[in-house]
């Protein structure tokens, strides 16, 4: 059995071993086949602004009980407005495909 010590580091294996101009390459080519495909998803305009606010709304209420406050009754009827705003733009997306 050979000593931990003395063995030889060992050589960088698969995508660590290329330099990375040619993982660029093979990544872009994994990206575009997903697209040709139609198994890639593009998030449209209304989509995008929805999981902005649903993660903006996640942090903003993690925050809170971190903090261990709570919402005020206004703070907390903007934000129950707010949430069926961003779920009925999310079905009026999923609506147009």
């Amino acid at each position: 059995m050979a000593d931990d010590k003395t063995q030889k580091p060992s050589k960088p294996r698969g995508f660590a071993a290329m330099d990375a101009k040619r993982q660029r390459e093979i990544a872009s080519l994994g990206g575009q086949t997903a697209h040709r495909l139609g198994k890639a998803h593009r998030f449209s305009v209304e989509e995008a602004r929805a999981a902005g606010a649903a993660g903006h709304r996640t942090r903003k209420q993690q925050q809170e009980k971190a903090a261990g406050g709570s919402m005020s009754a206004a703070e907390s009827d903007a934000s129950s407005d707010a949430d069926e705003e961003t779920e009925s733009s999310i079905e009026a997306a999923h609506a147009e495909k």
